[in-house]
């Protein structure tokens, strides 16, 4: 994996995390996405009300590809 790949990979799952900090699922994102990348479940919400999931964008949120040739 490329430097630029490592680093948006990294960037990518801080995003997250700050997502699941709050309580919520990152944009364009599901449970099952999540648990793919190894990241644990939002915490519940304090205010103990049902949490609505964000619809999925048209777009992937995770739409950098890389081009580099594996070594």
């Amino acid at each position: 994996m490329c430097l630029a790949c490592e680093q948006q990979e990294y960037f990518f799952r801080l995003w997250c995390e700050d997502f699941l900090a709050r309580g919520e699922i990152p944009p364009g994102l599901t449970a099952e996405d999540l648990q793919a990348l190894g990241l644990p479940p939002p915490k519940p919400a304090a205010s103990g009300g049902k949490q609505e999931l964000p619809k999925r964008p048209a777009g992937a949120a995770n739409a950098f590809a890389c081009d580099s040739p594996d070594e």
